[in-house]
């Protein structure tokens, strides 16, 4: 028995700490929450306003600083302007041949090759310069015909029948044509009458200069008509290939002048003109190849050499701002109008094309508007924190702080809007039958929340104001720095609050 009754101590008494460390709990807890209304016990506490009234895209707010403040965040200001616009596309290249002066060394005749003079891929050549020597026997024949009508229209000169005289010179001329036409040289026709003997072996010469980039060609090869046997290029001027990106295509134009670099000549720039855009777009990269042509004096470029090319061209009149002055999110481009006395307004543009370190402003701007272009991104978040604060408005008094008739309560300020520095206050109180109050307490306090990314702490300035009569009161009041303040009026009467009025302020 005597265990029990310890046991039912034990249990009661636990049940009794329990409960005190409840009700201690509680209480701290109750302290805590009156502790935070009394950290500003003269400002009503905020309320989020309905997300419904929340504008489209990021919200941001109008924001003052004065110059001290740019000065130490580095914020500038630019004039909006309409000027020509130089748009500039870099872009990669390869070296390429020049299509135009390329040329294929083959025969119109059958036959074999007895010497081979030129006999490597890359070497280079002379127009006229003897490249292989050919045994033909339809060539041999032919020469042959040639010899023979030659020595009929000699022996037939002295013929006093003209029709006979004029068919040997036929036979001749006809002759000489066919070995033309299968390309002997007129240095081997010329020698063809002069020694009067067939020539067995035929050299042919190159019909241009350059370098063989293809050789087919080998000594004893027999060869059939138009067999190719080389492909010379003239690399005197070469050709460079680039893909231009679609976005890119406006400045694109036959004509203009690009830039060359080479990172085998570092250092060294090369003048090509762009002379093709090729009439159609790559489906899988979104890029149009285009054409440039440059000298190439001296070789130094060679075919297959990756290459650095900038195109300038003019684009026209556009208005446009420096690129720093505009914020891009990807979902909108946002600049910072400056309206004068430290006062920027966040605005959403329309962003064009980008030259250098400007951008074409299609919409939101006009000729002659300064903007901001050092530290917007400073701007635009106290320029978010003050559109959050915004969202808030005060809260309704208390059953407790006021009658429940209410006072009807107005304010101004002289000058309205307020200036920086001192401000005449004037604040009209009526009861609910808007009789004038007389007799009470009135009080303005301003108020402006800290702006941490500026390290700007919270500003409070508070005036008494005193009675004017008819229920006016009228005070001076400090306004510290041009901005957004928040103006709280509170009415009292004999330690009791009759009304409470918070209205937005922008000081000049």
């Amino acid at each position: 028995m005597r265990r029990l009754i310890y046991l039912v101590v034990a249990l009661a008494t636990v049940l009794l700490l329990v409960a005190a460390g409840v009700y201690a709990i509680r209480g701290r807890s109750s302290r805590a929450r009156a502790a935070a209304h009394q950290t500003m016990p003269n400002m009503p506490a905020p309320v989020a306003q309905p997300a419904t009234t929340a504008p489209a895209g990021t919200p941001r707010g109008p924001i003052t600083i004065d110059a001290r403040r740019q000065q130490l965040i580095g914020v500038k200001t630019v004039r909006v302007t309409h000027e020509p616009i130089q748009q500039s596309v870099r872009t990669v290249g390869v070296v390429r041949y020049d299509e135009t002066r390329q040329a294929d060394i083959n025969l119109r005749v059958e036959g074999w090759i007895r010497d081979l003079y030129v006999d490597y891929t890359g070497q280079p050549i002379q127009k006229g310069q003897p490249v292989f020597s050919l045994y033909s026997p339809d060539l041999l024949a032919t020469q042959q015909e040639y010899l023979l009508a030659l020595k009929t229209r000699d022996q037939l000169q002295s013929s006093v029948i003209a029709d006979a005289r004029e068919r040997a010179d036929q036979l001749v001329a006809a002759a000489r044509q066919r070995l033309a036409l299968w390309d002997l040289p007129a240095g081997e026709i010329r020698t063809l009458e002069e020694k009067r003997q067939a020539l067995e072996v035929v050299t042919f010469r190159s019909p241009v200069s350059g370098f063989v980039i293809e050789k087919q060609a080998l000594k004893g090869l027999h060869v059939m008509p138009g067999q190719s046997l080389y492909r010379v290029a003239d690399l005197s001027v070469v050709w460079v290939e680039a893909d231009v990106y679609e976005r890119e295509l406006s400045a694109v134009r036959p004509g203009a002048t690009a830039t060359i670099t080479v990172d085998a000549y570092p250092g060294e720039r090369f003048t090509g003109r762009l002379i093709y855009v090729y009439p159609y777009l790559d489906e899988k990269t979104r890029t149009n190849k285009v054409r440039f042509e440059l000298a190439n004096r001296g070789g130094r470029l060679k075919p297959g050499m990756y290459v650095n090319a900038e195109l300038r061209a003019g684009a026209g009149m556009a208005l446009t701002v420096p690129t720093n002055a505009v914020l891009d999110s990807g979902q909108e481009q946002i600049v910072f109008v400056a309206h004068g006395d430290g006062i920027f307004e966040p605005r959403r543009v329309k962003v064009g094309r980008r030259a250098g370190d400007s951008v074409e402003i299609l919409e939101g701007l006009e000729d002659g508007e300064q903007v901001a272009t050092g530290a917007a991104f400073f701007l635009d978040s106290e320029s978010q924190l003050r559109a959050a604060l915004q969202g808030y408005e005060a809260a309704p008094a208390s059953p407790a702080a006021a009658p429940s008739a209410g006072a009807q309560i107005t304010f101004r300020t002289v000058p309205d809007p307020p200036k920086t520095g001192e401000n005449q206050l004037e604040v009209t109180v009526k009861d609910a039958s808007s009789k004038p109050i007389d007799d009470a307490e009135v009080s303005v306090q301003f108020f402006m929340p800290a702006m941490p990314t500026m390290n700007m702490p919270a500003m409070r300035s508070e005036a008494k104001l005193s009675p004017a009569g008819k229920g006016v009161y009228r005070g001076t009041g400090q306004v510290m720095m041009a901005g957004r303040w928040d103006a709280t009026v509170i009415v009292t009467r004999g330690g009791q609050r009759l009304g409470t009025r918070q209205l937005p302020v922008v000081a000049r």
